[in-house]
């Protein structure tokens, strides 16, 4: 039978805390690949939150760093480029884009599930709409696009992560 896409029982984070989260850097463990993050740059990944107001409405800075999986692993910095704004901060629903463009422009990032104590967060880029054989997934482009295994140890914990 074809896939429901998103799920009925697809939810995000509940009683997010934004302040714990961006506190620490965190080390991305799996990918999904998308536009701006291909299976090449999947080296050394890590993503590190700001908060603090901008232009449009954003209230957090977002600095992500990947490497190319191929020696020299050239790195692709987005330094201080890009901005999130809060949607929905109870349930860990924000929107990225780079800091120049308005907020309307902005894609979604979704706190799935999180948990600081545990070191880990999933992270969707919006709902997952996209219907697949293994059910359903999110696009692969720049918006609406990306699934995110995120820890605080930069070594895989493959208890947590499995």
């Amino acid at each position: 039978t074809a896939a429901v896409c998103p799920p009925p029982d697809f939810s995000t984070a509940q009683n997010f805390d934004l302040s714990s989260y961006v506190a620490g850097r965190w080390y991305i463990q799996e990918q999904m690949p998308t536009n701006y993050l291909p299976e090449s740059q999947n080296y050394c990944v890590y993503a590190e939150y700001t908060l603090g107001s901008h232009l449009y409405g954003y209230e957090v800075s977002v600095r992500n760093h990947a490497e190319d999986v191929a020696d020299p692993h050239a790195a692709h910095d987005s330094g201080n480029t890009l901005c999130a704004k809060v949607v929905d901060e109870a349930s860990g629903k924000l929107e990225v884009a780079p800091c120049f463009l308005p907020a309307f422009l902005a894609g979604p990032y979704w706190v799935v599930d999180y948990d600081e104590s545990a070191g880990y967060a999933l992270i969707s880029g919006g709902a997952p709409t996209q219907e697949t054989a293994g059910g359903c997934s999110t696009g692969t482009g720049t918006n609406n696009a990306g699934f995110w295994i995120f820890t605080r140890q930069q070594t895989r914990n493959e208890t947590l992560v499995t």
